[in-house]
Order: C-alpha cells, then sequence, then structure tokens
C-alpha cells in the first residue's frame, strides 16, 4: 500500500529543515566566507542579523577546526598550480608602498605605432564595466591601441567581499605582470556610500577614517598599477542623481592621491563631458539630429552607450595631447 503524500504544510517544513541544515553546514566548514558575507552587509539590520548568526558558529567552527578540510584541499590545489607544466607570467617589479620621491614626467615616453601600441588596462568597478565597452568601440579601431578591460562588479576598495590583500592587491600584480600596461586608466566610486564592515571596523561613510581607508587603498592600488612603469589616469567619480554617494568627498580622495604621486599619476574630470554646462549632473543630451539621448542608466549611475563614448574619446584626447597617440 502507497504511503499517502505529505501535506503541504509537512512538505514546507521539511524544505525549511534542508536549507537551515545545509546553511548551517556551509557555516561550520566555511566560517571565514559566512563572516565575510556579515560584515559586507550594509549597515543596518540585516548587518546585525548576520553577525548574530555568523559569530558563534564561526567560534564552534574554530574551536572544533570543522573547516580544516577546506583549508588542506586549498592546500593540494595550491601545490597543484605550482607544479603546472605551463610558466607563470613574469612578475612585476615591485614598487614601494610610498610614491618615489622623483616621479617620472607626465608627457608619454613614446608615441604609438601599429607594430608597437599602446597597452592600457582598464579596471575598477560596474562603472567601468560600462566604460570599457566604450573605451573598445572607441579607440580599438584604431591599429596603435590595445585596451584590456576588467572592471568589476560590486568590487569598491571598502567592499569587503574582497580580501584586500589575498585578492585585490594580488590580482592588481598578476595583471600588470600579464599585461604589461603602458597605461593604466581607472574609474571607481559607486559602492563606496555604503557603511560597510572591512577587517570588522564599521567604517560610516563621510568619515574621516572612511577616508583614511580609502586613501591608504587608493594609495596602494597605484603601487600596484605602476610597478612595470605605467602613468595611471584617474577619472573622477561622476556626479549621481542620488546625493548619497558621497561623490564630491570621493574625488577629494582621489585627487589627494594624485598628487601623492606626483607626475606619476593624471586625473580627468568626467563632468567635463557627462555634465551640464555647470559640470553637474544631467540625465540625457541634445545629439546632433536634435533628440534627447540619455546618457545614465535607471537610477542615474552607470552610463548609457552614449556616456561610455563620451568617456572613452576623452581620454583619446587626453592620450594624444600627452603624446601618447598621435590625432587621427
Amino acid at each position: 500500500m502507497e504511503r499517502p503524500d505529505p501535506s503541504p504544510r509537512r512538505r514546507a517544513g521539511r524544505l525549511v529543515g534542508v536549507l537551515v541544515g545545509g546553511l548551517l553546514g556551509a557555516s561550520l566548514l566555511a566560517p571565514d566566507v559566512v563572516r565575510t558575507w556579515a560584515d559586507t552587509l550594509p549597515e543596518g539590520t540585516a548587518r546585525s542579523v548576520g553577525r548574530v548568526w555568523s559569530r558563534p558558529v564561526a567560534s564552534v567552527a574554530d574551536a572544533l577546526r570543522l573547516d580544516a578540510a577546506l583549508r588542506g584541499l586549498e592546500a593540494v590545489l595550491d601545490r597543484l598550480a605550482g607544479d603546472g607544466t605551463t610558466p607563470s607570467p613574469a612578475p612585476a617589479r615591485v614598487a614601494s608602498d610610498a610614491p618615489p620621491d622623483a616621479p617620472p614626467s607626465t608627457m608619454a615616453p613614446r608615441a604609438a605605432e601599429p607594430l608597437d601600441p599602446v597597452r592600457i588596462l582598464a579596471v575598477g568597478d560596474s562603472l567601468m564595466l560600462d566604460l570599457q565597452y566604450g573605451l573598445e568601440r572607441i579607440l580599438e579601431p584604431r591599429p596603435d591601441v590595445v585596451v584590456e578591460g576588467r572592471g568589476a562588479l560590486g568590487f569598491g576598495f571598502t567592499v569587503p567581499f574582497w580580501d584586500w590583500e589575498d585578492d585585490v592587491v594580488t590580482d592588481y600584480e598578476r595583471l600588470v605582470a600579464e599585461v604589461r600596461p603602458d597605461v593604466v586608466v581607472v574609474m571607481i566610486g559607486a559602492n563606496e556610500f555604503e557603511g560597510y564592515a572591512v577587517d570588522g571596523e564599521d567604517l560610516l561613510p563621510g568619515t574621516d577614517r572612511w577616508r583614511e581607508v580609502l586613501g591608504v587603498r587608493a594609495s596602494d592600488a597605484v603601487s600596484r598599477w605602476r610597478a612595470d612603469g605605467a602613468h595611471v589616469y584617474w577619472w573622477t567619480t561622476p556626479a549621481m542623481r542620488d546625493p548619497r554617494y558621497l561623490t564630491g568627498e570621493l574625488n577629494a580622495v582621489w585627487s589627494a592621491t594624485a598628487d601623492e604621486w606626483g607626475s606619476g599619476v593624471s586625473t580627468i574630470d568626467s563632468m567635463e563631458v557627462l555634465g551640464n554646462a555647470d559640470g553637474a549632473y544631467r540625465e540625457d543630451l541634445v545629439d546632433a539630429s536634435g533628440d534627447r539621448v540619455p546618457l545614465r542608466k535607471e537610477h542615474g549611475v552607470h552610463f548609457h552607450e552614449v556616456g561610455a563614448d563620451l568617456l572613452a574619446r576623452q581620454l583619446e584626447e587626453r592620450l594624444v595631447a600627452d603624446g601618447w597617440l598621435l590625432a587621427r
């Protein structure tokens, strides 16, 4: 005789039990991931609940060393990766943590040619994800330019989803070693306004401590981008529709970082092409045919193609003015 199907309530209860059991098991086996997840949540109820869950469970896992198997597997994979036959890219020249006392000239050391193109590495957050496609549309048709776009969705200097030393810094070093860029272009700032916790410390946006952490990490990032001698062009974070993004304060940090590095870092004012006549936020522009064309996407943060292309042309003009490219 067949058993009767369980009631919908019983099936729902079993499903909840499976989900809770899976969450508990994952928390015990990977406590570091759970702690980072909780700290990554924006300030408020969600982060408080995440910490209430993560911290006692992580303490139990640490005490019982339940993550030992996972760490052992990571070590084995690291050894296997190191024993592979594919040679690793040549390491980039290690840069000092402090800016050089006598930075090189801001003028390009050479003008690009088709057989020796300017290699551009584009880094940043989701703002760069939109912008890098504009760079490809505008610059890559040139035979004397190569663009490597590496914007990262949700990235930020104060977003703890990525470990700064183990993930961010090592990735920058690897990219510079692989691409060997002549020029690094940067746009970032869409995610710094959230009240994240970094290394267990709550960072309140707009505070001196928030600015301090941003400044230290910005300079550290520049030291990696310039490790092989590349020149850095850093776009200002464009004004957003919502003032909570604190773009003015962010740009003060980026400007101070550029000043610290002298002629090794140049800033580009994104609002010269995205803003109105006063350099303030605008939603759209009037094209040559008299039609209104939107510049910014739904939330007034990211760029439509026309906005990304304007920024790409702005960079091209700057590279021509500095001697990297010939006018066309």
